[in-house]
């Protein structure tokens, strides 16, 4: 193994200090609160925090520090620390599986450099943790890692999140009836913690991961984690993925130009969006080429659209006949 530079060390030893607090609670639904209708948070969540943000400020005074549970504090230096103290609440809390993580991530400026994942129940309960550094790869318990090469998206298994934010969490819907069709991916999947599927995806256990929206202390770490085993790990629209992008997606560079064209295509016109078409058509130029092409197609709609036409031409005459 090659040597690990200083602030790994720190990160690595910080996020195992924070799994302890973690493993201890595991389980137990205590001190919830409420962050929004569909995010909760644990007492748990503070202490983890608290406990690595008091290692950051002791070993680093002058770096700046992200975190999901407390205000941000500003850098005096190009460093800062982007830190989830327990990234998959949900399985943590009821115990329904061991998909629960620390996330500790460098950036220099926007570029995420150092990143450690750190799962404390897996690996057969015995804990699992992801260490990358730019430009030195990945590893998972001691063993390089690599991203799956197979290139065929018909083979892919892709992890797809919802996120948390109000009015965006119907997108992933979107990027899903993209993936899963006769001509699609393997299968799409969901374990409610984005680190975990992001290494998941970085030791070939899974061969991509999107998301429309999340935050950055859920990325940050896992995206020099996946450079880091061969992935290319960019936005949606497939620029560079930085420190601020809300959306992701990674997967080896083949399969990953592959999603990207995949994602690009228009969803399969659906029946919905030709009746709210015909309802709202004032006049024939609201109905498009798309829109009489499906006419033309599905008999149920040519049929439910002529029923239109003739109310219509009914209201027209009694106006007519009022006048």
């Amino acid at each position: 193994m090659r040597e690990w530079s200083r602030l790994t060390e720190f990160a690595v030893q910080t996020a195992l200090g924070a799994g302890r607090v973690l493993r201890g609670r595991h389980g137990e639904a205590l001190g919830l609160e409420w962050k929004l209708v569909n995010n909760f948070k644990t007492e748990v969540d503070d202490v983890s925090d608290r406990f690595i943000r008091a290692a950051i400020e002791r070993e680093f005074p002058d770096h700046g520090i992200l975190s999901e549970e407390d205000d941000p504090k500003a850098a005096r230096s190009e460093y800062t620390w982007v830190v989830d103290p327990l990234d998959g609440t949900i399985p943590y809390t009821r115990g329904i599986s061991d998909h629960f993580s620390v996330c500790i991530a460098l950036c220099r400026g926007r570029t995420p450099v150092v990143g450690v994942i750190h799962c404390p129940l897996r690996d057969g309960g015995s804990g699992e943790t992801y260490i990358a550094e730019e430009r030195m790869g990945a590893c998972a318990n001691g063993k390089w890692i690599s991203v799956s090469l197979d290139t065929d998206i018909h083979h892919a298994i892709v992890g797809l999140d919802p996120g948390k934010a109000p009015g965006r969490r119907r997108l992933p819907l979107d990027i899903e009836s993209k993936l899963v069709g006769d001509d699609g991916v393997l299968c799409v999947s969901q374990h409610i913690c984005a680190s975990v599927s992001l290494a998941l995806v970085a030791s070939g256990k899974m061969n991509a991961y999107a998301a429309t929206r999340l935050e950055p202390w859920d990325m940050a770490a896992a995206v020099v984690i996946c450079r880091g085993a061969g992935a290319k790990v960019t936005d949606l629209a497939g620029k560079e993925w930085e420190l601020g992008d809300e959306s992701i997606l990674v997967a080896n560079p083949m399969l990953h130009g592959k999603l990207m064209e995949m994602l690009s295509r228009r969803p399969p016109y659906t029946c919905g969006e030709y009746l709210t078409v015909i309802r709202d058509a004032r006049s024939p130029g609201d109905i498009g080429d798309d829109d009489l092409a499906h006419r033309r197609a599905c008999p149920h709609c040519a049929a439910f659209s002529e029923s239109i036409d003739i109310d219509r031409e009914k209201q027209d005459l009694e106006i007519e006949r009022r006048k």
